[in-house]
């Protein structure tokens, strides 16, 4: 047996070419979509690599002679390399004569088990890693309900044998009660913004770009003016984005909250002392990128001139598990911080929340849930968090 590949636009084509070359014997394999080589090509849309098998002595003379739609690369031999990886194998298909609309439902059937089979796999990829353990089959059961929030997998693994031990020597309770305990002391007392009379508090907001800071800022001086009837200010230090600074002035202008703008360190001071009838005083910052020193030493010169009572780090709910170690390392030279996590909204799962507790071993704030000024900001519920994980 042997290999061919065939480049097309579109799978009739590919099988076309089979057809006439390798005959109706030939059996598709795999296919994949690839992007054209060269500059010229940079916007054009991929084109598909179709795989086939087939047997040299099962084609007539006529088909060897026959012209083929594009060009196949060398003949490989089963068992070399056919760059199969891993969603781009499919159900091997006889080369007959198909319609279009029929390669389409094909093709998007073979799409759809492939996504299927990619969840599964990576929601179940812990069992390998841990297979020696034998859970009971009620931890087992959290096990994977705490994988499918998106708690991190070593995360879940850890609350699931702390359960099973508490299990073992409490007999009477039930390992959802248990996860539920030890998730609640993990992310611990939400620890919103607190305000005394007569003083004046200065309210730091760090955050990657991207992440919805200003917005944030926005939504928390419009909750403290309009709702709680404080005299709130804004200084901004984000002067590389323009658009962030009309956007914060726009809404100082709404809810006439006074702005002031700071593009060196030296004029903070200024800054304060035209701020200093506001009960509280909201810092913004630009998005800190890994690795950016200059960055960290403006925002320290920040931290020190300022000296905030209270520093709220940004991140989103959106955030992958495999960037949060990143952006909180990132900001691993403040000492001291309370977590605004954004964007809730935007995805059903809550495991990230936990990752980040876990990993900054900081108390959640606030949690924001929308795009609505001042609505769409509410204090963490850290009960309601934990029962969608576990009882959802």
């Amino acid at each position: 047996m042997q290999v061919k590949r065939y480049h097309a636009e579109n799978m009739k084509q590919a099988m076309d070419a089979a057809i006439r070359e390798l005959g109706s014997d030939a059996v598709m394999i795999a296919h994949r979509k690839i992007r054209r080589k060269g500059v010229k090509n940079l916007f054009r849309k991929p084109i598909l690599e179709v795989t086939f098998t087939y047997d040299p002595a099962t084609i007539p003379a006529v088909k060897k002679a026959a012209p083929v739609f594009s060009q196949p690369q060398d003949d490989l031999h089963l068992g070399g390399s056919t760059d199969k990886g891993w969603g781009q194998r499919s159900k091997a298909v006889p080369a007959t004569t198909v319609s279009n609309e029929q390669f389409e439902q094909l093709d998007n059937r073979i799409s759809s088990f492939e996504a299927i089979l990619t969840r599964f796999i990576d929601k179940f990829e812990y069992v390998k890693r841990d297979f020696a353990y034998d859970y009971p089959e009620e931890v087992q059961k959290l096990l994977g309900k705490l994988i499918e929030a998106q708690v991190r997998e070593d995360i879940a693994l850890n609350l699931a044998k702390q359960a099973d031990q508490i299990l073992r020597q409490q007999p009477g309770t039930t390992a959802a009660e248990i996860i539920e305990h030890l998730l609640l002391e993990q992310l611990g007392r939400a620890k919103p913004i607190l305000h005394k009379k007569f003083t004046q508090k200065v309210i730091l907001v760090l955050g990657p770009t991207g992440v919805g800071k200003t917005t944030t800022i926005v939504k928390l001086a419009a909750d403290f003016a309009v709702k709680q009837k404080k005299n709130v200010g804004i200084i901004n230090t984000d002067t590389y984005r323009i658009g962030a600074q009309e956007q914060l002035q726009t809404y100082a202008d709404i809810l006439g909250i006074p702005l002031q703008v700071v593009y060196h360190a030296h004029e903070l001071d200024s800054a304060m002392e035209y701020m200093s009838d506001r009960d509280i005083i909201f810092v913004d910052t630009a998005g800190k990128r890994p690795g950016d020193e200059q960055h960290k030493d403006d925002l320290l010169d920040i931290v020190r001139v300022l000296k905030p009572e209270d520093i709220l780090l940004c991140l989103a709910a959106t955030t992958s598990n495999s960037s949060i170690k990143e952006m909180v390392d990132t900001y691993g030279f403040v000492d001291d911080y309370r977590l605004m996590i954004t964007k809730l909204d935007e995805t059903k799962y809550r495991g990230s929340l936990v990752n980040i507790s876990w990993y900054t071993q900081k108390p959640l704030a606030y949690v924001t849930t929308g795009q609505d000024v001042p609505d769409d900001i509410e204090i963490a519920d850290i009960e309601s968090i934990v029962k969608q994980i576990v009882r959802d």
